[in-house]
């Protein structure tokens, strides 16, 4: 990783990434309109598999999603033993603060990094970033004044040593949201303890969007994968869990190194998506905002049917962000943000230095999984092994994925099963570039 050699006389808020070093923003690099709108947790991609929008072969699958893999089982029976201790009242006797929001802000991130956090941002909360209602349909009313944003990386070893949607995606997945959801959860309870209200939000259980916060937090850009930030040090291979709070702190700036104009030039997460959910052409506007939208029903769908692999995470393998942070690296990066003329060439090389392969020597894992909830663990009779698809060509024109605007989400007590129309989600892809050339255009 292109953590810093030596940290001996550098402050403990700052952590081991040279984040500072990155060009910050008065806004993000990706176009949010005041249109956006907060969306109900019914809209999920997850929960519309588990109530059959995307056909009875992902209903029945997402209920062993987690499961059919003994340590992805294993790490979730941890978990989710955090989510109570999510919420709580805060203490009625406030503790003798620092007037100082800086001091304050230090002391959090400082106390995030001990706790092994491996990046730490924080923004103030947009209303959007709030889900509207629960999965019960019921409306989320908290509504703290700041987000902390924590980020954990996968590895860089054991992605290395994978296809990225074989049978460690899923544990790479859960290793990193169960030390999110720990940081988190901590924190969010000492919090509390000085008589602050707080909140941990992770992947078990939250009220919030964390795409978003990560971007206005300042940890990352916007990138052609769509609903995924990536960061300048360690790609898009994290995972994120979020504190919300009303203790006063000093909000980050967003960042810009250039990623807009790499992802731009890049297909490569595209190329090599198993589902061919990632757009190989332009961004579109979709609730309000820019974005490379992927297709939800080919991605979910895949991730939760996946019979050769737990989940998936294929894009965080493939992309040339993804790095293991030797020297020669940091100088191909910092060539990357600063001189825009390199990418083209940077992207070829990746493929011909044959990143992306996988390395056995890295391969750890067992190929088994559980057929049955509590049934026996078995080798699995399948596990996808691939490298490069150098021969799938990239599509240079404009091919629109079907989109599904918030006109055709499902209403938030919606107990059957709303189908996606993906005729439609086509029609809805091509008004979706459409609308963003406008609001480029003022």
């Amino acid at each position: 990783m292109l953590r810093l050699r030596s940290r001996k006389n550098r402050p403990m808020h700052l952590g081991p990434f040279p984040m500072e070093k990155i060009k910050r923003v008065d806004k993000p690099t990706t176009l949010i309109t005041d249109q956006v709108r907060s969306v109900p947790k019914r809209a999920d991609g997850f929960v519309r598999a588990f109530f059959g929008d995307l056909g009875p072969k992902a209903a029945k699958e997402i209920k062993r999603f987690v499961t059919k893999n003994p340590f992805n089982a294993a790490i979730g029976h941890l978990h989710w033993k955090q989510v109570p201790i999510h919420r709580g009242e805060e203490n009625p006797v406030k503790a003798p603060l620092p007037n100082d929001a800086e001091e304050i802000t230090k002391h959090i991130k400082s106390m995030c990094y001990f706790l092994d956090a491996d990046m730490v941002g924080i923004c103030e909360m947009p209303d959007y970033a709030w889900y509207s209602h629960n999965i019960n349909g019921e409306p989320i009313t908290t509504r703290h004044k700041y987000a902390i944003v924590v980020v954990i990386d996968q590895g860089w070893d054991t992605f290395e040593g994978s296809t990225g949607d074989d049978w460690i995606s899923g544990g790479q997945s859960f290793r990193a949201y169960l030390k999110g959801s720990t940081v988190t959860t901590i924190v969010a309870d000492y919090i509390r303890r000085l008589g602050v209200p707080a909140q941990s939000h992770s992947n078990a259980d939250g009220d919030v969007q964390q795409v978003p916060l990560m971007l206005l937090a300042g940890l990352g850009e916007l990138s052609r994968i769509g609903e995924v930030i990536l960061n300048p040090f360690i790609g898009p291979r994290h995972k994120t869990a979020v504190i919300t709070t009303d203790l006063p702190l000093i909000p980050d700036k967003p960042i810009d190194f250039g990623l807009q104009d790499f992802c731009d030039k890049c297909q490569k997460c595209a190329r090599e998506c198993p589902a061919q959910a990632i757009p190989y052409g332009d961004k579109v506007m979709y609730n309000g905002y820019e974005i490379w939208k992927p297709d939800i029903g080919k991605c979910t769908t895949y991730r939760v049917t996946n019979l050769k692999g737990s989940a998936c995470g294929r894009c965080m393998k493939m992309c040339p962000w993804n790095k293991e942070g030797l020297m020669a690296h940091r100088l191909t990066m910092w060539m990357a943000i600063k001189w825009k003329w390199t990418h083209r060439m940077l992207i070829w090389l990746d493929d011909k230095m044959g990143y992306g392969k996988r390395n056995m020597l890295k391969k750890w894992w067992w190929d088994v999984e559980t057929l049955e909830k509590d049934g026996p663990v078995v080798r699995a009779e399948k596990t996808n092994e691939r490298d490069l698809t150098l021969e799938r060509k990239k599509q240079k024109e404009h091919r629109p994925n079907a989109v599904y605007p918030p006109e055709t989400w499902p209403d938030i007590k919606a107990r059957e099963p709303v189908p996606l129309d993906r005729k439609q989600g086509l029609v809805d892809g091509e008004k979706a570039a459409e609308e963003l050339k406008r609001a480029k255009a003022g």
